[in-house]
């Protein structure tokens, strides 16, 4: 029997609506079913979030926010604070939760989980320590100060591969520096978010300071449209997030927005081969390669790479692809069908315009009876690509690994940087000189040298280019989420040079 999701609005989950019993279909007009990834089973349904409710939750995020963001900080961050305790008791059920929306394996939805409750304690010391501005003299004893202040209310859009991250990096802040925030999961994914409704209002925070509603575009488009909103948050596709700031934009709203990448994995003939076979992996196995930062162009110098390339396939053949809620399990399913669909037409593509494809790119079917319906993908490594071609240039967001040879370190710079998109590049070497030089020159917002996608907390977040507005995370996202008053205080007369 498929369970019945509803928004939490105003401190409450709304009451059930009589519906029909939900289908294999993922949506229709007034129901939107998940599939199980693993199985292609309905195991979760909802309605979207009626016109209404959301009026009602805007109402309710503007009232209790004139009351939320005056209170002190130091309360605010001790509640923050309660919530993590409370989440970091609820590391299974969350795992659990995570795995069967998204389809990735229980070993990374835990990692997520663990990161979430320091995400929560992080901003809750951080609110501690920063929350106030300065104060100024000037002359005849006047003097100014300035006030660090929330925006009003918020909204944040959250992305279906990762939802417990999107909904903690977004409200974590938001919260602290005393905004409401109302958020709309993806459609794929909202159980997460749901739980972190009520997780917040056994913490302490107040009623309709962060509501969840339910539902795709259209839900998201009212709000972004509302007059209320005074800032968006947006974690998506690039279309999809230039509809948004289009949107946004006509009443001057503040954003964030982080719109994925095509990002470049630099090897070097001095690099521990090793180190950067593992650093590719991960930089396109985790998560079945639905990464925003995955670097997908692995550029790979000429001297290294017979010697990478095989250790490469070596490894990738021994990954389990299996139950994603085994914690032997290193590959799950897509996320959805959709997905899945799109990659294999990728990895068509790469073919048809001449790439090798010298392993897996098909859809795997030896599996048990219960997972035999999944959307379980083989990992694609393509050899001989150029950077003209489609699978080359376009964000996939799966395992599709692109491998491409490099003589010289001004030719791999300029291929690396021919790109739209910036959010993220790596390097490997040795030669710390080269390395750091390398660094500097790259067009990407977030970069690892040897290493890839650790993501701390202190740490900002965001890309160059047309891959992100603003940043998420570390001291730099509080200009995101507040805004400067300055006062002058004048302790004489006013300096007037007009007839009295």
């Amino acid at each position: 029997m498929a369970k019945l999701l509803r928004p939490f609005i105003n401190g409450r989950h709304l009451p059930a609506a009589p519906s029909p019993s939900p289908s294999t279909s993922a949506a229709s007009s007034n129901i939107f079913t998940l599939i199980n990834p693993t199985n292609a089973i309905p195991y979760k349904y909802y309605h979207p979030t009626s016109s209404d409710s959301l009026q009602h939750a805007l109402l309710a995020a503007k009232e209790s926010q004139k009351e939320w963001g005056i209170t002190a900080p130091s309360h605010r961050a001790g509640i923050l604070r309660r919530a993590a305790d409370i989440m970091s008791k609820n590391i299974p059920l969350l795992t659990e939760l995570e795995t069967l929306d998204t389809g990735r394996p229980i070993r990374e939805t835990e990692y997520d989980i663990v990161e979430g409750v320091e995400c929560l304690r992080y901003y809750s010391g951080l609110v501690s320590a920063t929350s106030s501005g300065g104060s100024y003299q000037f002359g005849g004893g006047s003097w100014g100060y300035t006030l660090r202040e929330p925006l009003g209310v918020t909204l944040g859009i959250g992305a279906w591969n990762y939802p417990i991250q999107s909904a903690l990096w977004k409200s974590s802040p938001a919260l602290a520096f005393g905004n409401s925030m109302i958020f709309k999961p993806s459609e794929f994914t909202p159980s997460t978010a749901l739980w972190l409704a009520q997780c917040y209002h056994e913490a302490g925070v107040p009623a309709g300071v962060f509501q969840v509603v339910l539902g795709g575009k259209e839900i998201g488009q009212e709000l972004v449209e509302s007059p209320v909103v005074s800032k968006v948050s947006f974690t998506g596709s690039l279309s999809s997030g230039q509809k948004v700031y289009e949107t946004a934009s006509r009443d001057m709203k503040k954003v964030t927005m982080e719109l994925g990448g095509k990002s470049p994995m630099i090897i070097f003939d001095d690099a521990n081969v090793d180190n950067a076979v593992s650093g590719a992996m991960m930089a396109n196995w985790y998560s079945s390669g639905q990464v925003c930062s995955n670097a997908t162009r692995v550029f790979v110098h000429e001297s290294v790479m017979d010697e990478f390339v095989e250790k490469l396939v070596e490894r990738t053949q021994k990954l389990r692809i299996d139950d994603p809620l085994k914690e032997s399990t290193d590959v799950g399913p897509m996320a959805h069908k959709e997905q899945m669909d799109k990659v294999l037409k990728y990895i068509d593509i790469g073919m048809k315009e001449g790439a090798t494809l010298l392993y897996g790119g098909k859809r795997v079917t030896d599996l048990p009876d219960d997972l035999k319906n999944g959307y379980f993908l083989e990992p694609a490594i393509f050899t001989n690509c150029n950077d003209d071609m489609t699978i080359v240039k376009d964000e996939i967001f799966g395992m599709v690994m692109s491998v491409l040879s490099f003589s010289s370190e001004e030719d791999v710079l300029q291929r690396a940087n021919n790109s739209e998109l910036g959010l993220a590049a790596g390097v490997f070497t040795k030669d710390v000189q080269r390395a750091h030089r390398i660094i500097q020159k790259l067009e990407a917002g977030s970069t690892w040298i040897n290493n890839y996608n650790l993501v701390p907390m202190q740490l900002p977040w965001g890309g160059y280019k047309k891959s992100s507005i603003g940043r998420e995370n570390g001291i730099a996202c509080m200009e995101s989420w507040t805004q400067w008053k300055s006062v002058y205080v004048e302790m004489g007369d006013v300096d007037c040079p007009y007839p009295k």
